[in-house]
């Protein structure tokens, strides 16, 4: 826990002191995002209403109070930019999927272990029940980490940091629906950023994607079929990618996509679409509007 108020601390920080002055100008806008999502959640107590508004956005539901960070945290110092950022605006206005050449990745089998309903909770009450911690950290919910990054919502921009050196080497631009955006949706390993495009809304052509792209040299390596991705996070287990979706009406799925390809590798049907999706001790626990998944997972050896 004390390792996540710290990086809470040091994102924020980075914040305020990274990218040069075009991050200093939207600091305020990155305290606006958590506002205005708070100020549009549904604010009533029928049951189908909040299914309708709930299911534009399925993790409407799963928004909690972020923790403060520990006091003798206050005394960290802020670390200086020393780079200059990459700006980018990505690239990934074409129609239908792309596929990659890569090698061939066998699924994950997935089995389900229990399947509850919940009530239409709160996702973080059943994960506190559970002792897991949310997939995301930032008092706005607009920003995350991983072991080695560190990843800023600022707007509809979106600003990765170096861990350790506090740099910010990328600030990239492409669409996503503003729904989406607090969430660990992002994901960079050896140059290539790993994101997804949402559109909030029933299925249409063109929407509800992931990608990869290849940041160095500024190109589209590859993009899933449409409707493949609308939850608030996915999982990276080695050549895997674990994502979900699903609307009001329409099929929720928990897919597996090829890191290597952007191929749809298999999916697991589930009652309702998969909202957030957190991975612990050789299990997926998988929060949905309605209902509660544990599910166990049979790795293949490769990874």
């Amino acid at each position: 826990m004390n390792k996540r108020k710290g990086a809470l601390f040091l994102a924020l920080c980075l914040v305020l002191a990274g990218c040069g002055q075009r991050a200093e100008t939207k600091t305020e806008m990155a305290e606006s995002i958590g506002i205005q999502n708070e100020s549009a959640m549904p604010d009533t107590e029928d049951a189908d209403a909040k299914d309708s508004v709930s299911e534009t956005g399925e993790t409407q539901n799963t928004k909690t109070t972020a923790q403060e960070p520990e006091n003798e945290a206050t005394s960290e110092a802020t670390v200086e930019n020393t780079t200059e950022p990459k700006y980018l605006t990505l690239d990934i206005s074409t129609m239908g999927e792309i596929l990659a050449d890569g090698d061939a990745v066998d699924p994950i089998g997935l089995t389900i272990l229990s399947e509850e309903e919940n009530g239409v909770s709160w996702a973080n009450d059943w994960y506190d029940s559970e002792n897991l911690s949310l997939p995301m950290i930032g008092t706005d919910w607009n920003s995350f980490y991983d072991d080695h990054y560190q990843y800023q919502w600022v707007d509809d921009e979106l600003y990765i940091y170096e861990t350790g050196t506090g740099n910010c080497i990328y600030v990239l631009d492409y669409p996503t629906d503003q729904w989406y955006i607090n969430g660990n949706n992002a994901y960079l390993e050896d140059g290539i950023f790993y994101g997804a495009s949402v559109r909030n809304g029933y299925a249409q052509s063109n929407t509800c994607f992931m990608f990869a792209y290849d940041l160095e040299n500024d190109k589209l390596l590859w993009r899933s079929a449409d409707q493949t991705y609308n939850s608030m996070n996915f999982v990276v287990k080695g050549d895997v990618i674990l994502c979900g979706y699903g609307f009001t009406a329409e099929p929720g799925y928990l897919y597996q996509i090829n890191r290597n390809t952007g191929e749809v590798i298999d999916r697991l049907s589930l009652k309702k679409a998969p909202d957030l999706i957190i991975e612990q001790d050789g299990k997926l626990y998988v929060h949905t509007y309605s209902y509660n998944y544990v599910i166990g997972m049979d790795v293949p050896n490769e990874f």
